[in-house]
């Protein structure tokens, strides 16, 4: 039986830290850890998810690009192609459209070489649906997150079903079916609340909703997922991503009442 070298203290940390959703803790354990000695790709993929978390979204690119290619390396193209779906949303969400697709396509192509019938078929079906539904072609978009919904549905993965349901959601509402897609809203919150989802997804799904509420005027859906969303920052004090949504959202929440210099106060911060 080969012996396994001890986790460094750092590593060890950061990985506590990480479980904890303390991100800045996490994030430079993490990184002292790989100073020390390059981390493995697990442990790098937590690494670019807390520097994500915790404002850093360059660093936190430029480590699942790092992750790619060591989850390569390391024959599990499953988890690469992950890394590649988790580049391409953010590429997608700064409107980097080209570098987006060239993503999504060398994800597809890694999956097609190594013949894998994975869960990551439907997570990178989630950028078309989200490029689609921002071109306007919300029937396509609703379609497209449909099928991603059954891959999550098939392969047991509740990150999957959530996003996907958010986004056949949010194409519902905009195709006028606003009662089916709130429905889905609720469905992919349900998950959240659970606790089901990771802190990735839920901030997305969390951020999502919110929005999907307020395109339809459901202001009592949007008060009450945005106090959600409240708490479930304020358990996590240093989490840098998501927060400033959060406070958008209860800023436009006091105009709508009349509380003037509280609103201005949350835009402020």
């Amino acid at each position: 039986m080969t012996a396994h070298p001890p986790l460094s203290l750092e590593l060890s940390r950061g990985r506590d830290a990480f479980r904890r959703r303390a991100w800045s803790d996490a994030y430079a354990l993490l990184v002292a850890a790989d100073r020390a000695a390059p981390l493995a790709p697990e442990d790098l993929d937590q690494l670019a998810t807390a520097a994500y978390m915790a404002g850093r979204q360059s660093e936190a690119a430029e480590l699942w690009t790092r992750g790619h290619r060591d989850f390569l390396a390391a024959r599990q193209p499953e988890r690469a192609a992950r890394c590649a779906f988790w580049l391409a949303v953010g590429l997608l969400e700064r409107g980097e459209l080209a570098p987006c697709l060239g993503w999504i396509a060398r994800a597809r192509r890694v999956l097609d070489e190594h013949g894998s019938d994975s869960v990551e078929r439907g997570y990178l079906l989630l950028p078309e649906g989200m490029r689609l539904i921002a071109g306007g072609d919300c029937t396509a978009s609703a379609d497209v997150f449909g099928r991603a919904a059954v891959i999550g549905l098939r392969f047991g993965d509740a990150d999957l079903v959530a996003l996907a349901r958010l986004g056949q959601g949010r194409a519902m509402i905009r195709l006028g079916q606003s009662a089916e897609g709130v429905a889905l809203l609720d469905e992919a919150m349900a998950a959240v609340t659970a606790g089901d989802v990771s802190a990735l997804v839920a901030g997305d799904v969390y951020c999502g909703v919110i929005s999907g509420c307020q395109e339809v005027f459901d202001w009592r859906r949007a008060r009450e997922w945005t106090a959600a969303l409240s708490r479930w920052c304020a358990a996590q004090p240093d989490l840098v991503s998501y927060r400033g949504q959060c406070l958008l959202r209860r800023a436009e929440l006091m105009q709508l009442h009349g509380e003037w210099v509280e609103a201005v106060q949350l835009a402020e911060l």
